[in-house]
């Protein structure tokens, strides 16, 4: 046990020494803990011994009934959630504002007699708000909006297995360890760079606005995109990039109404995505046999797509193989996930398209959205099967219907609530 961990607020009072952590055992679950949202996975629960909360209680101003310590991890990324029971709601608020002296909201919250601290090494206000929200501390909006800031590079062709690796040059070019330089040299080889930025159009859900440090000279709309085109881009290590605000706004639907007729664009096979392959059509037509709406057939898609069925989510991070290669090796992260996904869903003869963007809370990630006849665009994320269900999180901003989308972030965005509604 990573003792130095364990109770972060406790080690900073200096009230409990951490070898008495050490004898503390897993016991039951966490009350708070019992039902788990999809993608919250509890990994352990530490009681703290009951002659350890006397001291604790004196310190905090209110008396402490019990107090747990779990780690989490939630939608990938891990945490530690302390909470603290108190005898009463009275003793609650008196411990919430005692705690509030050494930390603030969203990282401290109280939901009855219940104070709840979230703690970890990477902690951030949008994995403590994601926390609140899926542990049920405060209730979930229907609705969220977002502002993300953004570097985005202008890429005409890209070499999709580079981009997470150029990426993450810049963020060490960032972080000052050097050897950035030529890691993004190297890197910025394999991409043809030019003066366009495709976004997803304005007209679909859930971009709202878009706001540039240095205005587009022309904009053309493309189907479910929009290409910007900029005359004198700005230049980080010869890599052209331009900073955009985006606007969003998103609901726990994930769906985009639309009575728009729908074109080939989104049935026909290419180059990413063979739907039109003899073989991809007698898979799609195995794995949806029986099925007849779309609905029906993307959930036995999305089935097959399960964890740990068919494809396992491994290998390179950020990786791009190609669906072919995935099918063959059984193994991808969230891109090939996705482009399974309209290959299959293409080759079944149901309307998709691919989708990117940022999970909030997370990281940049890729799913998907298909056509609900007589509804719209419904938004799925086959990684995972779809066990975590698009809309208040997945944020979209790029779109493609054809497998065309190149993306390299060249720092962290920054991602914001700034409004809910309930």
């Amino acid at each position: 046990m990573r003792s130095a961990i364990v109770v972060c607020w406790l080690g900073v009072l200096g009230l409990i020494p951490n070898f008495l952590y050490a004898q503390s055992q897993k016991s039951a679950e966490e009350p708070l803990l019992a039902k788990t949202a999809p993608g919250v996975f509890v990994d352990r629960t530490i009681w703290v011994p009951n002659e350890n909360l006397a001291p604790l209680s004196s310190k905090l101003g209110g008396q402490i009934a019990r107090l747990t310590n779990s780690f989490l991890r939630i939608h990938g990324r891990a945490i530690q959630v302390n909470v603290i029971g108190a005898q009463d709601e009275k003793n609650a608020i008196a411990i919430e504002k005692s705690l509030e002296k050494i930390k603030r909201k969203p990282f401290v919250q109280r939901q009855n007699n219940l104070v709840i601290e979230y703690v970890g090494k990477d902690l951030d206000e949008a994995i403590a708000i994601k926390a609140s929200y899926e542990l049920g501390v405060i209730t979930k909006p229907s609705q969220i909006s977002y502002k993300v800031k953004a570097e985005l590079a202008l890429i005409d062709k890209a070499d999709y297995m580079s981009c997470n690796p150029l990426f993450l040059a810049f963020l060490q070019s960032e972080s000052k360890l050097g050897g950035a330089e030529k890691e993004i040299a190297d890197n910025a080889k394999r991409f043809e760079f030019g003066r366009n930025l495709r976004l997803r159009s304005q007209d679909d859900h859930p971009i709202s606005r878009v706001q540039w440090k240095v205005e587009p000279k022309q904009t053309t709309v493309n189907g479910a995109t929009t290409i910007y085109q900029f005359s004198n881009p700005q230049n980080r290590n010869g890599v052209p990039f331009t900073q955009v605000e985006l606007s969003l706004e998103v609901d726990d639907t994930g769906l985009t109404p639309s009575t728009n007729q729908i074109g080939m664009e989104t049935l026909r096979g290419t180059a990413f995505w063979p739907a039109d392959d003899t073989e991809m059509i007698k898979l799609a037509l195995k794995i949806t046999e029986g099925a007849q709406t779309n609905d029906e057939k993307v959930a036995a898609i999305l089935k097959w797509l399960a964890p740990g069925k068919n494809i396992k989510y491994s290998g390179q991070t950020g990786s791009r193989y190609g669906t072919k290669q995935v099918l063959t090796q059984k193994f991808g992260h969230c891109w090939d996930f996705s482009d399974v996904f309209v290959t299959l869903a293409r080759a079944a003869g149901i309307p998709s398209r691919q989708i990117a963007g940022w999970l909030y809370g997370a990281s940049g990630h890729v799913w998907c959205e298909y056509y609900r006849e007589g509804k719209g665009w419904q938004q799925v994320d086959p990684t995972g099967g779809n066990v975590l269900p698009c809309g208040l999180y997945h944020l979209a901003y790029f779109t493609s219907e054809d497998g065309n989308m190149p993306i390299v972030y060249l720092s962290m965005p920054s991602i914001a609530i700034v409004d809910t509604k309930p």
